[in-house]
């Protein structure tokens, strides 16, 4: 394993405004979050992001601090690699054999594949996405609105005709959140600017990374490591034609791992046993649909509802990318293995619907 980024660590109790304080200080949009000696988890900039914090300067973090099992650093790279698309994770906690905790970030898991031989033909275009936008006039509560339902964690500014402005995430987003609040009225902003109604200009990176359609995506690699980014914007000329993050990069690994890129999001909170169960129901699932057609990508959302007690009911929306189509389903239930193994059901349903069709 190549050498992990220096990272910031916080303890359990500071609050969310000395904590983020740290994270903005140090471009970190992960943070270790510690009880003296012991580990208790991970704090997010998204996940920060998308909570309405009232008070930073009282609030304590411990209530945002994910809580994820640490892996030794014996674990296999592929085994990591899958871990962090399955869950959507931004980093992995690392305990040593001394009991020493570090965090493992994409950017770190790139250092060590980034001469994998996938990418030797690969370009820019190959892996980029056409991204949601912001316009420099939208404001922090609209960035917020969409990083909350889409999950993102970077939006780019575009002005008129496509071209590029800046690029706005998490952590610019959560030191307009935190500068804010701790600012007296008219101070930063303005009088009467309230803090939701901040401009985007006024927060964003206007000179992002920047590469060719063409160029090698381990150019792409080089330029994330060399600027320690997790983003890259793909132009030409001042127009945006998509771009690129450590995730667009490593699923071309995770393809040749599993044959099939999954992705999962939502299952943070679940336990490893369910994890476990669900990983083994989608195993099963993509081996029996691979027989008879050529999957991409299969991508499930869970959100969870409606607690009853110690239960929660939980919604699943599943998108399976085939060389002969998209696929959609959904299905809810109170069990997660349940309500998942209903949706790869009424998916393999909709394959062999389209398969039968394309026969008659």
């Amino acid at each position: 394993m190549k050498r992990m980024e220096k990272q910031v660590v916080v303890d359990y109790e500071e609050t969310v405004n000395k904590a983020t304080s740290k994270m903005i200080r140090e471009k970190k949009r992960v943070a270790l979050v510690m009880e003296g000696k012991e580990f208790v988890g991970i704090l997010v900039a998204r996940d920060l992001v998308k909570k309405k914090i009232d008070n930073p300067d009282k609030m304590k973090i411990k209530p945002f601090a994910r809580k994820i099992n640490p892996i030794s650093p014996e674990t296999p790279i592929p085994d990591m690699l899958n871990s962090m698309l399955i869950n959507d994770y931004k980093a992995i906690p690392v305990r040593d054999a001394k009991g020493n905790v570090s965090l493992l970030t994409r950017l770190d898991i790139l250092r060590t594949v980034k001469e994998n031989v996938v990418f030797k033909d690969t370009k820019a275009r190959d892996v980029m996405n056409f991204p949601y936008s912001v316009s420099g006039d939208d404001s922090l509560a609209t960035a917020r609105s969409l990083i909350r339902n889409l999950n993102l964690s970077r939006i780019p500014v575009l002005g008129k005709e496509n071209r590029l402005e800046g690029l706005v995430d998490t952590l610019d987003l959560l030191g307009g959140i935190i500068t804010r609040r701790r600012s007296s009225r008219g101070e930063l902003y303005g009088e009467g600017v309230k803090r939701d109604e901040i401009s985007i200009k006024s927060l964003m990176n206007k000179n992002p990374p920047k590469t060719d359609p063409d160029d090698n995506i381990k150019k792409v690699i080089n330029t994330m490591i060399r600027q320690n980014t997790p983003t890259v914007m793909v132009m030409e000329g001042d127009k945006v034609r998509g771009i690129i993050t450590p995730r667009d990069i490593l699923k071309l690994v995770g393809k040749e791992v599993k044959g099939v890129y999954v992705t999962i999001s939502g299952l943070q909170d679940e336990d490893n046993f369910i994890k476990t169960v669900v990983d083994e129901e989608i195993t099963n699932e993509v081996r029996k649909l691979a027989k008879f057609i050529t999957i991409d990508s299969l991508i499930l959302h869970v959100d969870k509802y409606h607690e009853r007690g110690k239960r929660s009911k939980y919604s699943i929306k599943g998108r399976l990318v085939t060389r002969r189509g998209i696929f959609f389903a959904g299905d809810f239930a109170w069990d997660v293995t349940k309500a998942i193994r209903g949706v790869l059901q009424k998916l393999e349903r909709e394959v062999i619907k389209k398969k039968e069709r394309v026969k008659a």
